[in-house]
């Protein structure tokens, strides 16, 4: 039976004692033994078997020399003395009796175990653990392998590690003595050579974590170290720590996971599953479940859940469900779901499904799902499904939703929805809307670009020259998508030029025949006059366009005409309307002297290029 199974027996004994104590074995009992040069453990089972009860112990303990014996109805514990030399005490429950070692009067409460641990080619080994599980504490070994621990008690396990090399257990009682203790590698097909048989240092396998300047400055590498390679989790109710360095077990700080922390400067532990103040900082080997507020930074391995409140900066290496929030900045390295609030800057490399707001920048590397706003510019890298808002700049992969910046827009690849800034728009795809000064896209699937220049490299361009009875030459710039497009013009009367802008759609009807519609606004200026700007001019036109070769088209309609002249230096009595007939020209001049609005129908033809 093994000491694991014993152990167990014990304990369910303890429970059932007080139900079975009239069944409970007397030490007085007679028995009888007859063995000869038998092992102690056997001539123990023996007598289980002779007299119907059992024994448990801790198989290390008990001695494995040979014994003989032949003994006719001697009392049990004087036959145990016999067989154990005095060296054991005896205490029934139910049906077990239990032995324990007898201790004497120049122990202490308090012991060290001493210990070399080298590799199975005999190289010490440098950078092992040695952790007490029970108490908590640990230590690495020195560059010749040598360790010592101070336990207050012995019968605990003794865990050994070294990277890439297999965990040894053993007894602490079974290292009174200084014992070598051959550990073996993971690979035992892998050829090792002397200098490769010395593990790594401390510092060797750090992760970004443990090298941030705070977290190297703050808390000691031995406890970094130890955090990588034990995996093992103490929860404390309640922690207080002045500086992660300073203490008795600065060592296993990395290992316990605080329901509530209080750092007076800083702090480091394991995991947070409640709540954490520290005036400087707060460091964390693990993940956070709750809030961590620090005068300073938040700086967390894992992942965290719920808030992050820092005055200077939040760093966390995993994703985050909550907020974090921070005077200057706030870092992740994975996912957001939830809210990024920083003064100066946010930064994520994985997917943000919330929000990202700061007074400077925000950065993220992967989709955005939610709000991106910026007093100076935003940088996605991935799509945005949501709202884009920057102060100067705005830059993403793709946007479905709006994108909205005070200088310049910009998405790499396609726009689904809104495309806003005060001088430039640039994407690959249009599907929706692009206003600004210059809109640039490769193609227009079903969109409009609104602006002075406007420029798709794979969509409708054309240069158009027309007569109608307003303009003696009116000159077209035509621009965009293969059915919408924006419209330049600058048109020549007697003594008066029109500059305007409008909107057009192109609807094919069969092979070289189209019909379009044109909304054009011009304002007139005078060429003449000190009264330079005459008014206003809206023109409507339906035309009929037939492509005669590859890139002439001639094209001819009808349009609607509305003139609204400038009032600001023109007094008239007059409040009539100006009719539909006559010359446009002439109606023009009528209307601007009469400061009286015009409409009247027209005609026009033209050729395109």
């Amino acid at each position: 039976m093994n000491n694991k199974i014993r152990y167990f027996l014990l304990i369910l004994m303890l429970v059932l004692a007080v139900q079975n104590s009239s069944s409970q074995i007397d030490l007085h009992r007679k028995i009888s033994i007859n063995v000869q040069n038998l092992l102690i453990p056997q001539t123990l089972h023996v007598i289980e078997q002779d007299n119907h009860f059992f024994f448990a112990y801790n198989t290390r303990q008990i001695p494995t020399n040979r014994v003989s014996i032949c003994e006719r109805n001697i009392a049990l514990k004087r036959a145990l003395d016999k067989i154990l030399s005095n060296r054991f005490a005896y205490t029934t429950i139910g049906n077990h009796v239990i032995l324990r070692l007898k201790k004497t009067n120049t122990e202490s409460d308090d012991f060290i175990i001493l210990g070399v641990v080298k590799s199975s080619n005999g190289f010490p080994l440098d950078s092992a653990i040695v952790y007490a599980v029970k108490e908590n504490k640990a230590v690495i070994t020195n560059d010749d392998g040598t360790f010592h621990l101070r336990l207050k008690e012995q019968s605990q396990y003794v865990h050994i590690s070294c990277p890439n090399y297999k965990d040894t257990l053993l007894i602490a009682g079974t290292l009174n003595c200084e014992k070598t203790i051959k550990l073996y590698r993971r690979f035992t097909n892998t050829i090792v050579s002397p200098m490769e048989a010395r593990d790594l240092d401390v510092s060797s396998s750090q992760t970004q974590f443990e090298k941030l300047p705070l977290v190297r400055n703050l808390v000691p590498q031995s406890a970094l170290y130890l955090n990588q390679q034990v995996k093992t989790i103490h929860l404390i109710p309640v922690q207080v720590s002045f500086l992660p360095g300073m203490g008795s077990q600065q060592l296993t700080k990395g290992l316990n996971v605080n329901y509530f922390s209080l750092n007076i400067l800083a702090g480091y532990s394991k995991g947070i599953s409640g709540f954490e103040i520290g005036s400087l900082a707060n460091i964390t080997g693990g993940n956070v479940k709750g809030g961590q507020v620090a005068g300073i930074s938040n700086i967390v391995k894992g992942q965290v859940n719920g808030l992050q409140l820092a005055g200077v900066f939040n760093y966390t290496f995993n994703q985050i469900r909550g907020a974090q929030i921070s005077g200057i900045a706030n870092i992740s390295n994975n996912n957001v779901k939830g809210l990024q609030l920083a003064g100066i800057s946010n930064n994520n490399k994985g997917t943000v499904n919330g929000a990202q707001i700061s007074g400077v920048l925000n950065t993220n590397s992967r989709k955005m799902t939610g709000l991106q706003l910026a007093g100076v510019a935003n940088i996605q890298t991935g799509k945005i499904t949501g709202c884009q808002l920057s102060g100067i700049y705005g830059i993403a992969s793709d946007i479905k939703g709006v994108q909205l910046s005070g200088i310049m827009s910009h998405t790499t690849h396609d726009v689904s929805g809104v495309q806003i800034s005060s001088l430039l728009n640039k994407t690959r795809n249009l599907n929706g809307l692009q206003l600004g000064i210059v809109n640039i896209a490769d193609s227009i699937e079903n969109g409009i670009q609104i602006g002075l220049f406007n420029i798709v490299k794979n969509g409708y361009r054309a240069f158009e020259f027309t007569k109608d009875e307003t303009y003696y030459c009116d000159f077209m710039y035509k621009t965009g998508g293969k059915r919408l497009y924006s419209i330049l013009n600058a048109g020549i009367m007697k003594d008066k030029v029109g500059v305007g802008y409008g909107f057009g759609y192109i609807q094919p009807i069969y092979k070289r025949l189209s019909v379009s519609m044109d909304a054009i606004y011009s304002a007139l200026l005078a060429t003449n006059s000190s009264d330079t700007y005459n008014g206003r001019i809206i023109n409507l036109r339906l035309g009929i366009n037939y492509r005669i070769l590859k890139h002439l088209t001639l094209t001819s309609g009808l349009s609607f005409n509305h003139y609204d002249p400038d009032k600001k230096n023109k007094t008239s009595g007059s409040t009539g309307r100006v009719s539909f007939t006559g010359n446009s020209n002439d109606i023009i001049s009528q209307a601007f002297q009469e400061n009286n609005k015009a409409m009247w129908f027209g005609w026009f033809f033209g050729v395109r290029f």
